[in-house]
């Protein structure tokens, strides 16, 4: 019985082994989305379309987020925050990077919650940011998700001026300066 035991747990990190020692990258499905709440009543989720990146095996995380790529579901809107907002000429991208520990590298082997420092560099601005992320196995690799939304403000990446330029455009009396971000990865093993 023993050795029966030893052979099932023997099997189990042989199989489990590649996902601890794999390098990943962001596959189909994968999201970043954030709320706006226009005249302190109106919610909208909005979410960018292209998205970019990879986890190490050594625990290196980078995302890219094509600002191009946001999807706010109103055309002139989308161009608004493309031009005014995010500066795409100058800004292109953000940039999300990390450095996973041990405990949170055997998450992404074995599931469950862990605690991540994300480095958030957009508009020219880099601040760091506490996540909770939760990750579970799927059948096309990991999917890792935020437990709770991360509040950015416009004040940090220096994005006040743009919100304002919005809200006057829109002629709107006012546009939240507080963004509830949530984000939804789905990774797969890199080729």
């Amino acid at each position: 019985m023993m050795k029966m035991r030893s052979a099932v747990a023997l099997a189990m990190s042989a199989l489990l082994s590649p996902l601890a020692f794999a390098d990943w990258q962001i596959g189909p499905g994968s999201q970043v989305q954030f709320v706006s709440i226009k005249n302190n009543t109106v919610g909208e989720v909005s979410h960018f379309e292209t998205l970019s990146g990879s986890v190490t095996d050594a625990g290196d995380v980078e995302v890219r987020v094509v600002l191009d790529s946001v999807e706010t579901n109103v055309g002139i809107r989308n161009e608004r925050m493309k031009t005014m907002l995010f500066e795409v000429g100058l800004y292109p991208e953000a940039v999300i990077t990390a450095q996973l520990d041990a405990g949170s590298i055997a998450a992404l082997s074995s599931g469950g919650a862990t605690n991540v420092a994300l480095q958030i560099d957009l508009h020219g601005q880099s601040v760091t940011k506490d996540a909770q992320l939760n990750v579970a196995l799927t059948e096309q690799g990991v999917s890792a998700t935020t437990t709770q939304p991360i509040l950015l403000t416009a004040a940090e990446f220096g994005l006040e001026g743009g919100v304002a330029a919005l809200q006057a455009v829109a002629g709107l009396n006012a546009i939240s300066r507080v963004i509830p971000v949530t984000v939804a990865l789905q990774l797969v093993p890199a080729n």
